[in-house]
């Protein structure tokens, strides 16, 4: 199946991102592919032959977020669908945490996506038509006291978002969050390959997600007819305690 829409993958080289990245990448989408690490961006291009730009950016530099927009129009005119999924985690106590880390933290899980979405909603605006999903938490709906600096950047996150779904949904332009409980990935230093019988384990139990189980609901949301929002998607493991 044919589709000349465009999408914009942030924190495309592992976990949601690159799960995100490989099935859009199937349905033939026009891929924008963001990544921190050169080497990781450099191995996964490998894998993708044909539409599909990749760039190795620093999210917290707002030079690097211009230039993923300047890019990607330069590259495909447009940009019809924005998945701000980049983020860091931080479980630290705050007594004894790094708040030097912390402020990194904000950058990435917050003011890049600030920054990101004002420089792609003009495009957005002049085609009439844009989606916007950003890759939340249920951290986002309700205070997890370990992690109470992660927790705060998904707070703003939905705050934010429901902000902007009211300003631009007359644009044709959808605003969708989705909150993931806890996922096998990356975030929790969990390698697939070396960690795979545990991660198996952990999801056949019901006590962490499949990240396939989160791509479906990005695309169960984009999917949706025109006339409808997805503003709030969480989604849990069974025997996820929140």
């Amino acid at each position: 199946m044919k589709t000349n829409k465009v999408m914009l993958i942030t924190g495309a080289t592992s976990g949601v991102g690159k799960a995100l990245a490989e099935y859009y990448y199937k349905k033939n989408y026009k891929l924008i592919l963001v990544g921190g690490s050169r080497e990781k961006v450099e191995k996964q291009s490998i894998k993708y032959k044909k539409n599909t730009l990749f760039i190795c950016a620093d999210l917290t530099k707002s030079k690097d977020i211009k230039r993923i927009v300047d890019d990607s129009i330069k590259k495909f005119k447009k940009i019809d669908i924005l998945i701000a999924n980049a983020g860091l985690y931080e479980p630290d106590k705050i007594i004894s945490g790094n708040p030097d880390r912390w402020d990194r933290v904000i950058s990435v899980n917050v003011t890049s996506v600030f920054r990101l979405i004002n420089l792609v909603l003009p495009h957005m605006k002049k085609n009439k038509f844009g989606d916007i999903a950003i890759t939340s938490s249920i951290s986002g709906h309700q205070a997890i006291h370990w992690e109470p600096i992660y927790s705060a950047s998904k707070h703003a996150i939905q705050s934010f978002a429901h902000g902007l779904r009211t300003q631009v949904s007359k644009n044709n332009i959808r605003v969708i969050s989705i909150a993931p409980g806890m996922i096998m990935t990356e975030l929790w230093d969990l390698e697939p390959i070396r960690d795979k019988k545990y991660i198996n384990n952990m999801i056949k139990e019901g006590n962490a997600l499949d990240v396939k189980e989160v791509v479906s609901c990005f695309d169960f949301a984009l999917s949706r007819g025109r006339g409808a929002n997805i503003r709030d998607l969480v989604i849990l493991p069974t025997n996820q305690n929140l």
